[in-house]
């Protein structure tokens, strides 16, 4: 019986923690949310670009725009996903350097970018 035990015990445990670490693929609404936020937040920053906001503003705006793309979870859009992030690294950089002409370029790639996903997203669903 012991060694039963011993061989069951394993596997009941691999069992319960496969269970408890499932994890759920997002909906489309939580996908179409996040890209729609995303979009919102380069958008923000553009206009802050525009209106001469203070350059930390900017950094900080920048970064939000990169943190909420995390949370565009679709195996179709990850490429995209990733170059539109790489640009706003580029814009980030470009604001930190006080070069804003190119962060203003950046941003609107971006800005092209995110709404190229958002179409992409919406005729695939």
């Amino acid at each position: 019986m012991n060694t039963f035990a011993k061989i069951l015990f394993p596997f009941l445990l691999g069992a319960l923690s496969n269970s408890a670490f499932a994890v759920t693929n997002p909906t489309y609404a939580d996908v179409k949310a996040a890209i729609e936020n995303t979009l919102a937040k380069v958008e923000e920053a553009q206009s802050a670009l525009d209106n001469d906001t203070d350059k930390a503003v900017l950094i900080d705006l920048i970064s939000d725009a990169r943190q909420l793309q995390k949370d565009i979870a679709n195996n179709a859009l990850d490429v995209k996903r990733n170059r539109a992030s790489s640009v706003l690294k580029k814009a980030r950089s470009a604001v930190k350097n006080d070069d804003l002409v190119s962060a203003r370029s950046a941003l609107n790639d971006a800005a092209n970018r995110y709404k190229e996903i958002q179409r992409l997203y919406a005729s695939t669903h």
